[in-house]
């Protein structure tokens, strides 16, 4: 697909809005009281508002400011997902155990989104237990 074809979302006012007021430089926030500002916001009750602040010499150095105890929130979140996941191919591995495997290897590469090739360069850091 050529960059021609690829949709632009459309920038809403919300949107504009969003980056006039939580997108902030560095010197912004060195020269003013800024961030002082924003940690006052963060102070009392849990806020999702984001402020993301970037380098003015380095695009790359980007980061977001957040509320500590949204962010924890969002960790547990994640850890929960996590865990789900784990549990879930866990009960699949448990539900398989006395499955026969007869699907040969090379069908399982051919139809599998990934590379003999890239799947090799792993091997070498897989741990094997040893009993």
């Amino acid at each position: 697909m050529s960059v021609n074809n690829v949709k632009k979302p459309s920038i809403t006012s919300t949107t504009l809005n969003f980056v006039k007021e939580n997108v902030l430089n560095i010197t912004e926030l060195t020269r003013t009281n800024k961030l002082s500002e924003i940690l006052n916001k963060y102070a009392g009750e849990e806020t999702s508002e984001v402020f993301i602040i970037q380098n003015n010499k380095n695009r790359e150095a980007v980061g977001v400011l957040v509320d500590l105890e949204h962010y924890q929130r969002l960790l547990r979140i994640q850890e929960a997902v996590e865990q789900s996941v784990d549990e879930t191919m866990y009960q699949i591995a448990v539900e398989r155990i006395n499955e026969k495997a007869d699907t040969p290897l090379t069908d399982v590469i051919e139809n599998a989104d990934f590379e003999l090739n890239s799947l090799l360069k792993f091997l070498p850091d897989v741990e094997l237990d040893e009993d």
